[in-house]
């Protein structure tokens, strides 16, 4: 279990985090008068104790927030807030740091090709495997050339109708073991994988089922990020603020 760090003594009003990544709410937790904003609507529904709003990042909305600096900890692969956030920060002349965890890194027994996008995957997974695919919804329709035979997880309702060749959804809900993701793969003959590069412990265990299995994987590099000051822990975050 990921220790939380202990709440920040110092008044933090006008702090600003951007959610999307797990480490955003382990960051409002130890900063409980920041404000959140959530560009989309959790997956699965969370209960924050911050003050927490929906919609897009923008500097009139900074401005009516009070915001004296912007923390941003949207996913690792959701350039598009991140970018979003740059451009209000900077409109304002707020401080604004990144906190994004590391990659992934591939070990001696990992079989990973890297795609610069999700468009190449046509190129690599042959028209006779049977992958599990993991991106994200609006990613699938970068997917249409691809041949193979499609299982994509959704955590929560399926929508209607299915948007590649040949496939299902296929619906599931966290938190996923390593045994667990060995089984699905093995039960629905599953003989490629295609994610994104998130990083984080969440999604590793399908990674480990892939090692242990031997399956090959097709590893979607993330998406370039706006620069700027850049962490990778909630200690280092915390430890920025006093520079404010």
């Amino acid at each position: 279990m990921t220790r939380r760090p202990p709440r920040y003594r110092w008044d933090m009003s006008g702090i600003v985090i951007i959610g999307g990544a797990a480490e955003a709410r382990d960051l409002a937790a130890a900063l409980p008068d920041a404000c959140v904003r959530l560009t989309a609507h959790e997956r699965v529904a969370q209960s924050w104790t911050n003050p927490l709003s929906h919609g897009p990042v923008t500097a009139d909305w900074l401005r009516a927030t009070g915001a004296r600096a912007v923390i941003e900890a949207a996913h690792p692969c959701d350039a598009a807030t991140a970018f979003a956030a740059a451009r209000a920060a900077a409109q304002l002349g707020l401080p604004r740091l990144q906190l994004l965890r590391p990659p992934w890194q591939p070990g001696p027994r990992d079989r990973w090709t890297a795609l610069p996008r999700p468009e190449a995957a046509g190129h690599v997974i042959p028209a006779s495997a049977r992958v599990l695919i993991t991106l994200g919804r609006a990613e699938l329709s970068a997917l249409r050339p691809l041949r193979a035979t499609a299982l994509v997880r959704r955590i929560g309702p399926a929508p209607t109708g299915f948007p590649l060749r040949r496939g299902r959804y296929l619906r599931s809900q966290g938190p996923f073991t390593v045994a667990h993701e060995i089984a699905l793969l093995r039960r629905n003959r599953i003989d490629w994988l295609l994610l994104r590069n998130a990083g984080g412990p969440g999604g590793w265990p399908k990674l480990a089922a892939a090692r242990h299995l031997g399956l090959p994987v097709a590893m979607v590099d993330r998406p370039r990020r706006p620069g700027g000051p850049r962490v990778q822990t909630i200690e280092e975050a915390l430890a920025w603020l006093p520079r404010l």
